[in-house]
């Protein structure tokens, strides 16, 4: 009796630390659409029918509780093809770090810059292959190297999200991309900050990047909620950290409307870049969105949606060629 009460004991001591550390979560999405593209590049009209996985993905993530005020936090996410058996498993978001319940969270890993972040619900057409904003401004990187702090929402409403990124002497990677020069071993080679301001209907937020992939940017976003309708905006300047000089001044216009499970989506984008060569001649590309969504929403996790948009490209220099053309597509997605 003795001896069965001490196996006992052995083996509840070894279960309770591993009871202790809640088991991690397995999530992830599939997003895929039909899409018909139309597109007129001056010289041909291209396009046609295209079975599209809209920024699918798979992850895990987690957290331990290490005392009464700190906490472990993890994830690691792949990006999938939906569409293909080729190209799965991508590297997406993946950290780890510790959280304080009055101080804040401090991650190190490969984490979505601050500036990035800061976009809130700005681009109704996310993750789309085709339409989603990173096609046409500056600004949606995913930082190597980083080194991340978010605070905590001061006064509720109040909040940070800053990163360093160290160029550890590397070309073609992190914050130096390609000029070796550039490269130090300092703690913030590149850096990126966004202050935020949010309520239950108004959200504000001034964000900046600073030699993030060899270009500076300053971001400004707002939101506004009336009920079901909801009002976003976006302006954003950014330009090389070194010559010549490579400018782009952007904004986007979003809102969206909630009808029980419908949802009615609209956004108009534009943007202008201007590029100084070494022969003084200046490069001019203005881009341009337009479109408008529906989501049918079955549950809180699993859509489907229609979009239809127009795009053009406008670039106004020798060899430059005018672009446009729309889409018109269906898809479905399901979060688990």
């Amino acid at each position: 009796m003795k001896r069965n009460l001490l196996a006992l004991a052995v083996g509840v001591a070894f279960v309770l630390p591993l009871a202790a550390q809640a088991a991690p979560t397995v999530y992830g999405r599939l997003n895929l659409s039909v899409d018909y593209m139309d597109v007129d590049a001056g010289t041909k009209t291209d396009g046609g029918w295209a079975l599209n996985s809209n920024a699918s993905r798979v992850g895990i993530k987690g957290n331990e509780k290490l005392t009464d005020e700190l906490t472990a936090v993890y994830k690691a996410e792949w990006g999938i093809q939906g569409d293909t058996a080729a190209g799965d498993l991508n590297a997406r978001e993946r950290y780890i770090g510790l959280k304080h319940y009055q101080l804040g969270t401090v991650r190190l890993g490969h984490i979505d810059s601050p500036l990035k972040n800061a976009e809130d619900s700005i681009d109704v057409f996310n993750d789309h292959v085709n339409l989603d904003m990173e096609k046409f401004i500056y600004g949606q990187n995913r930082l190597s190297n980083s080194i991340n702090y978010v605070s905590p929402k001061f006064l509720d409403v109040f909040g940070a999200n800053i990163t360093f990124t160290p160029g550890e002497k590397a070309t073609g990677t992190g914050p130096c991309k390609t000029i070796a020069t550039d490269c130090e071993n300092h703690l913030a080679d590149a850096y990126s900050a966004a202050f935020s301001y949010e309520d239950d209907s108004l959200y504000l937020s001034a964000s900046m990047d600073k030699e993030v992939m060899e270009m500076n940017a300053i971001r400004l976003n707002a939101r506004y909620k009336i009920n079901e309708l909801t009002l976003s905006g976006m302006y954003q300047t950014a330009e090389d950290s070194f010559g010549p000089s490579n400018e782009q001044e952007s904004f986007v216009l979003s809102a969206s409307y909630n009808m029980d499970k419908w949802t009615a989506r609209a956004e108009y984008l534009q943007s202008n870049q201007e590029v100084m060569q070494f022969s003084g001649l200046n490069d001019q590309t203005n881009s341009s969105l337009v479109g408008v969504g529906l989501d049918y929403n079955f549950t809180q996790a699993t859509k489907a949606y229609g979009n239809l948009a127009s795009l053009t490209v406008d670039e106004k220099f020798i060899g430059g060629s005018d672009t446009s053309g729309f889409l018109v597509g269906f898809g479905m997605e399901t979060r688990f």
